[in-house]
């Protein structure tokens, strides 16, 4: 990474994972669940993903000052 942008574009098949990721926590969010029952159930989904809790308060964030 090079002054904040990739020198190429995400794949695909890891962009469409991230956005369903997002779209997860948006949604659970939007259900009041607490930050550490998304993430529990992100990674009862899938268990190879490394999801932290920092990335689901990220995305609650950004889902918040987009509104």
């Amino acid at each position: 990474m090079l002054c904040g942008i990739h020198n190429h574009d995400l794949a695909p098949k890891i962009f469409v994972h991230l956005l369903a990721g997002r779209q997860r926590v948006i949604d659970m969010t939007k259900s009041l669940a607490k930050p550490r029952n998304i993430l529990t159930d992100l990674k009862e989904k899938n268990k190879e993903k490394l999801t932290l809790i920092k990335q689901v308060y990220n995305a609650r964030t950004r889902w918040r000052k987009g509104k």
